[in-house]
């Protein structure tokens, strides 16, 4: 008998979140590029796309035009939608925002436990009102300069903050991380830097003014504070166990960076599966599968409440709603589409927080589980182990290789690395991993029981310290050059059509695929081999804006050479500022130190003036002299008849008052001034 021949279905037809998900992300990028003032062209566009997308519904012609029509209206009101998601959700949208609210001072609620930087307290606040008792809304950053002086401000403490307010800005130097735009999409625009002096106390926070959710949070960060005595061990274990990253050690999550397994900091789909596993161990004792379904019911309530416990960061909030989705429907006993259930809570978390797009923690952790669900069962029957030992630590194996296909890429474009070791450091994350979390669940539960406590946290303290050990030699071990890696928007774009095109020809063996693959493997080579050119023959001067010093360099083809930097100014900040531009610009092998004042930049001269002329001297003209010292206004007279320069750089160490007066100077002068303070990073 013969049968007809069954047409497979494409993916999106199985997942048709998919479908759903583009012109949503279409909405939330497009909302970047227009101005909020187009909500109602866009209320309009959802109108006149619903109506018209009803109505051709209803017709239900086969027609290809009312096809087109459906398919272009339904589209273009998911993006009206998307877009307006954005509107609504942009807090600069909203009538009460404090900074539409003029005012001599304002009442604020600190929001989180205070966070110690180096010279300062950083408190996140949320502005309730105005001095004059008139209601806003919006969040804020207040940083507390120290003076030796204790803090005496809390979490859930109301208090009076002057009109002091300055917009957020990063400090202009290139590739560097945009802090700016970071705060924006979290809908914090504006900042404070005070002394205590100028912060009035309102309303010191009693017990019941702060959530119950959060007491439980700093209940659980105290008594990992009592237990375990070394910081690293402490900032790892509140890090890893509730999200709260405030004393995590910055060179120890670096070399979690580098080696991978960065992952096991923030709260994601493997931590909800051993808190999974925990629960599932304590509800042991139902055996029969009719009633499996309790298991699941049971721990999504409780893992949303260790979520909203950690902040519920986007990789966890992610994995706890997919995990929901997933248990929901096994409970109900449905076939399970991990696709679909991954695009779906993609598209429920960005009608959520549509700037969580934006967010790498989202990215990645969503990338990850879309890379496990396409390549983790083929890659696993390529050999199944026999002994079940073998076949649990090769399914481990199997999960990084899987991961790392589609995330390697996003990582390098981030943050331009690849951990050579990251099977090894993978398979020894998880295992510690799983150790860890649940003593450090053991250690809250059983810390009335003090010798049992200390006990936990002597066997907690001692394998975190020989796991960082482990990390610091696999971090030592990557090669130099795979931590200078760098590739722009279109190269990323090419790997992963690279990658996709293998995968098709490789899994569905269809030719089409490896053409593909071909094409985006040639066109990379070439562009890669484009910026190797560029390297070798560049030739660039950078004033940087380092913590209001001056830090100049040379570059000249794949060497970086100082000419001058301030000794006094951590290594550490100058290598977060340097090490993107030395990575982006392929120069990451250090110079000899430079003496020279008087250079040739691409046939400009450029002089660097490192002291004020004492006496008037001979005319020498260049194209550029950049101010290394604090030079006062009356100096720019003498610059401009000496040098007679194209124009005048003016470097970090002049402080703001003087910036001020050089600017309105120029200004009268009709001099061409540049600011590193205020302009950014200069670069020649």
């Amino acid at each position: 008998m013969k049968r007809w021949p069954l047409q497979e279905a494409y993916f999106w037809e199985r997942a048709p979140f998919f479908r759903l998900l583009f012109p949503l992300i279409a909405g939330i990028v497009l909302y970047g590029y227009t101005s909020a003032g187009n909500h109602i062209a866009s209320l309009a566009l959802l109108g006149v796309s619903s109506v018209l997308f009803l109505v051709t519904s209803f017709l239900k012609s086969q027609s290809c035009l009312f096809k087109y029509l459906r398919f272009g209206s339904l589209h273009l009101a998911l993006i009206a939608a998307s877009w307006l998601l954005c509107y609504f959700n942009d807090i600069r949208n909203d009538e009460r925002w404090f900074a539409s609210k003029k005012s001599d001072a304002y009442v604020a609620r600190i929001q989180k436990l205070p966070e110690e930087k180096d010279k300062t307290w950083k408190l996140e606040v949320d502005v309730i009102k105005t001095i004059e008792g008139e209601v806003t809304t919006g969040k804020a950053l207040v940083y507390v300069y120290k003076n030796k002086i204790p803090l005496v401000f809390g979490q859930g403490d109301i208090i009076m903050l002057p009109d002091k307010w300055q917009e957020i800005k990063t400090s202009g130097n290139p590739f560097e991380f945009d802090y700016a735009a970071y705060c924006n999409r979290n809908n914090i625009y504006y900042q404070q830097f005070l002394s205590g002096d100028d912060i009035v106390l309102h309303h010191k926070a009693l017990p019941d003014d702060i959530s119950l959710v959060q007491r439980l949070h700093n209940y659980t960060l105290s008594q990992l504070d009592a237990y375990i005595h070394d910081d690293k061990v402490l900032g790892l274990m509140q890090a890893m166990l509730i999200g709260d990253e405030a004393n995590l050690d910055s060179d120890l999550r670096q070399a979690y960076s580098e080696t991978g397994i960065i992952h096991i900091v923030a709260i994601s789909g493997s931590h909800i599966t051993i808190f999974f596993l925990v629960i599932t161990f304590l509800l042991g004792w139902i055996k029969h599968r009719k009633w499996n379904w309790i298991k699941y019911i049971a721990a999504i309530p409780l893992i949303w409440l260790y979520v909203i416990m950690s902040g519920a960061p986007p990789s966890a909030v992610r994995a706890a709603l997919m995990f929901s989705i997933l248990g929901i429907g096994f409970a109900l006993d449905k076939q399970s589409h991990s696709l679909n259930h991954l695009f779906a809570t993609a598209f429920i978390l960005l009608c959520a927080e549509p700037m969580w797009l934006y967010a790498i923690g989202f990215q990645l952790s969503f990338i990850a589980v879309l890379s496990l669900v396409l390549f983790y069962r083929p890659i696993y029957k390529i050999y199944v182990p026999v002994n079940k030992v073998l076949r649990l630590l090769w399914s481990v194996v199997v999960a990084s290789i899987a991961a790392e296909i589609l995330v390697a890429p996003l990582v390098i474009y981030y943050f331009h690395l690849f951990p050579l070791l990251f099977i090894v450091a993978n398979v020894a994350a998880y295992v510690f991993m799983g150790l860890a979390l649940i003593g450090g669940m053991l250690l809250v539960v059983l810390n009335a029981f003090k010798p049992i406590a200390t006990f936990i946290a002597v066997c907690i303290e001692y394998p975190v310290k020989w796991f960082n050990e482990l990390v610091y030699i696999m971090q030592d071990n990557n090669p130099v050059s795979f931590g200078y890696l760098y590739i722009d928007m279109k190269e990323l774009l090419c790997l992963y059509l690279l990658i996709a095109g293998a995968a098709i020809y490789l899994l569905k063996q269809k030719k089409s695929g490896m053409y593909v693959s071909l094409t985006a493997t040639i066109v990379l080579l070439v562009m890669l081999n484009v910026n190797e050119w560029d390297a070798l023959h560049q030739q660039r001067l950078i004033v940087y804006n380092i913590n209001k010093v001056n830090h100049i360099e040379l570059i000249q083809g794949k060497k970086h050479i100082v000419l001058h930097t301030d000794t006094m100014v951590d290594a550490r900040k100058k290598n977060y500022v340097l090490k993107p531009v030395h990575t982006a610009y392929n120069a990451w092998i250090p110079g000899e130190h430079y003496y020279s004042q008087v250079l040739n930049i691409s046939g400009k001269k450029v002089l660097i003036l490192n002291k004020p002329l004492i006496q008037q001297a001979d005319v020498f003209p260049v194209d550029y002299v950049i101010i290394n010292y604090n030079a006062g206004v009356s100096d720019m007279h003498k610059i401009q008849q000496v040098f007679k320069p194209q124009q005048i750089v003016l470097g970090s160490s002049v402080p703001r008052y003087l910036v001020d007066d050089w600017i309105a100077a120029a200004r009268e002068g009709k001099t061409s001034l540049w600011t590193v303070s205020g302009m950014g990073a200069f670069i020649l």
